[in-house]
């Protein structure tokens, strides 16, 4: 089953702006400045260190997504020809799932592939992870995970199962839902997107999404393309080589009033 038009398009983007979207438009909100760079912890990150804690809140409407608490991607890793800025919020919409607004920095981002399911991550992509560790047991990288990653045509590939070699797309059914949308602009492009509650429960296995759920998150900048390749956390991953596929290196993550 999938939802109704829950996002309508309210008004148009400005001429500078090109919206991309599979299904529907959200309307347009003036974008958050990103705070001032806070400096790195002075002490190494041990090995499956959660060194903050992300505070999703809870919202009755994605036009309110600007109560949400923003998260900074900069904690750049492995190699980075380029540095850009990308940030965002997510929170939880109730019963409908998390909604995700991320902005980067970027001037004409590369964006070659279209289609659902396209490796994305070798255009310019920004990417959300979710991992959900049974309940009472520890986070390990084997644990149930989502990866979504969008490219600035809207262009999704979505993405979940137990460690990374046991991973299947989202079923198609859910992209409806996911409204999966960006906007680009002249120094900068923006995406929004809703990660399904249903697709949480039904095909990750989760029994509730609460206050009390236990879950990880991570938010990254990414491309996989030689002549621009470059990779951005939110929290930082200690590993020798480039690697999103490590919940144990996610952030730890609460929903919240």
């Amino acid at each position: 089953h999938s939802a109704d038009n829950e996002f309508p398009d309210a008004r148009k983007n400005p001429g500078s702006s090109r919206d991309y979207g599979l299904f529907y438009k959200i309307p347009e909100k003036p974008v958050r400045q990103k705070p001032t760079d806070s400096p790195s912890p002075a002490q190494p990150i041990q090995k499956g260190t959660q060194i903050m804690e992300y505070q999703v809140k809870i919202i009755d409407s994605p036009e309110n997504a600007d109560k949400g608490t923003l998260f900074t991607i900069d904690n750049y890793m492995w190699t980075c020809l380029t540095k850009t800025k990308a940030y965002g919020t997510m929170t939880y919409l109730k019963d409908k799932g998390f909604y995700v607004e991320m902005t980067c920095e970027e001037k004409n981002p590369k964006k070659e592939y279209h289609n659902y399911m396209d490796p994305v991550c070798k255009d310019s992509a920004m990417e959300i992870f979710l991992a959900f560790p049974p309940k009472g047991e520890p986070l390990t990288n084997d644990c149930m995970y989502t990866n979504f990653e969008i490219n600035a045509n809207a262009a999704l590939y979505a993405a979940y199962g137990k460690g990374r070699k046991n991973r299947s797309s989202m079923p198609q059914q859910y992209l409806k839902t996911c409204s999966c949308r960006t906007t680009i602009h002249q120094d900068r492009w923006t995406l929004s997107l809703l990660i399904p509650e249903p697709f949480l429960k039904k095909e990750c296995g989760l029994s509730q999404l609460d206050e009390i759920t236990e879950f990880y998150c991570n938010f990254y900048k990414i491309s996989e393309s030689p002549e621009i390749e470059h990779y951005a956390a939110y929290h930082p991953i200690n590993n020798p080589t480039p690697n999103f596929h490590l919940p144990i290196h996610f952030a730890k993550a609460r929903i919240t009033p």
